[in-house]
């Protein structure tokens, strides 16, 4: 899409436009699960979330601020919902590597075989630095504001949480 017609999906989805909302998620549905995926662990927690934070963000397009990306307001959404999700469990249980929902090139897969594992091992707050900024793309900067932290905290946490994942994997 581009840029242009981006902006214009974006204001028609503002006015109520259900059709230009569906083109905007069309664009992030696959990152949105995978992100979810990735926080949650569970497949269907995933799709929850993602469907609950979709009806959210519709509901609550007017809080869309000119020049803010629907795509990091939408990633915010979802981010929250996860967080939400994973308040109300006692506990997260790591993905499962045998679970045939994340079989070899399927959708459901976040990272391959044995990254989910690995990702559980981080504490919530890593997970969601290094998810938001691998799976996301986004600024150091960027997952600051939108968790409430310092740009440098951020990519101090990312620095450190992505050293503790290379290390693991080296163990494996």
């Amino acid at each position: 899409m581009t840029d242009e017609a981006y902006s214009e999906a974006v204001r028609r989805m503002q006015a109520g436009n259900a059709k230009a909302f569906g083109e905007l998620y069309a664009e992030l549905a696959e990152p949105l699960y995978r992100f979810a995926l990735s926080y949650l662990g569970q497949p269907a927690d995933a799709e929850d979330a993602v469907q609950e934070a979709l009806l959210s963000a519709f509901r609550n397009r007017h809080t869309l601020r000119k020049g803010t990306s629907f795509k990091s307001w939408l990633f915010t959404i979802t981010a929250n919902r996860c967080r939400d999700m994973l308040r109300a469990k006692t506990r997260v249980s790591p993905v499962d590597p045998e679970d045939p929902a994340l079989a070899e090139g399927s959708y459901d897969q976040p990272f391959g075989e044995d990254a989910g594992a690995l990702l559980s091992s981080l504490d919530a707050t890593d997970r969601e630095i290094v998810t938001l900024s691998v799976l996301g793309g986004y600024t150091g900067e960027e997952i600051g504001r939108s968790l409430g932290m310092k740009p440098a905290t951020v990519r101090s946490r990312l620095s450190r949480a992505l050293k503790k994942l290379r290390e693991e994997w080296e163990e494996q």
